[in-house]
């Protein structure tokens, strides 16, 4: 990628707008037909199924959350955590601003993304459909959050663990060549919030985000 990303490290970079799962767009109104899988509906009841979690995350406000990031991986001597705050403005624009231990801040607004290092003096932008792994990645929260199970299906194969206080959602990307960059993504939370994010890469390095509530919680 462009400002320094390689194909390594850019699937931690992917985890920059998991700001989705807790900043809610605009619930759609549309009936979708129900795709899913028995592994999909894995629940107490037998009855909740991933089509009712994503309604149940996407609500019409705009929101800002805390959060704390760890990633794990064999390029680093220790774990690097990062704090900071997430945003998203409906319909689509979604923000990840770090602001420990450096600054630097992240914003795709439909197809556009601008990144800015303010200690490095850099301020980029570039579209979003350039870059497909970061595509889909994006589209797994905005889809979600939108209630667009079938653009998520069409990025990702999908099941749910748990039931609705408490659940799991499992993405793996369906384009082998995505799979090469990002094994699998898990949406976690209680009801419908989402407060964790785990993405692990096919080499076992990790990234850990922590949803702390919203600001000032």
């Amino acid at each position: 990628m462009t400002f320094g990303v390689n194909a390594k490290s850019m699937g931690f970079l992917l985890v920059l707008f998991t700001a989705a799962w807790l900043m809610e767009v605009q619930l759609s109104n549309q009936i979708w037909a129900d795709p899913t899988t028995p592994a999909e509906r894995s629940s107490a009841t037998g009855e909740w199924n991933v089509d009712q979690l994503i309604s149940g995350l996407a609500k019409q406000r705009e929101e800002t959350a805390s959060f704390e990031e760890t990633t794990f991986s064999s390029m680093l001597t220790k774990p690097l955590r990062t704090r900071g705050i997430l945003k998203f403005t409906p319909p689509s624009r979604l923000e990840k601003h770090v602001t420990d231990p450096y600054d630097e801040r992240y914003v795709i607004d439909g197809d556009k993304v601008l990144y800015e290092n303010n200690h490095k003096r850099i301020s980029k932008t570039f579209s979003l459909e350039d870059y497909p792994a970061l595509q889909i990645f994006v589209e797994a929260f905005r889809s979600s959050l939108a209630g667009d199970l079938v653009t998520l299906k069409r990025f990702y194969k999908t099941s749910l663990e748990g039931e609705p206080r408490r659940w799991s959602l499992i993405l793996r990307p369906q384009d082998p060549t995505i799979q090469s960059i990002v094994q699998s993504v898990r949406l976690s939370g209680e009801g419908d919030r989402m407060t964790r994010v785990e993405s692990l890469l096919p080499d076992g390095d990790r990234s850990v985000l922590v949803i702390q509530g919203p600001r000032g919680e």
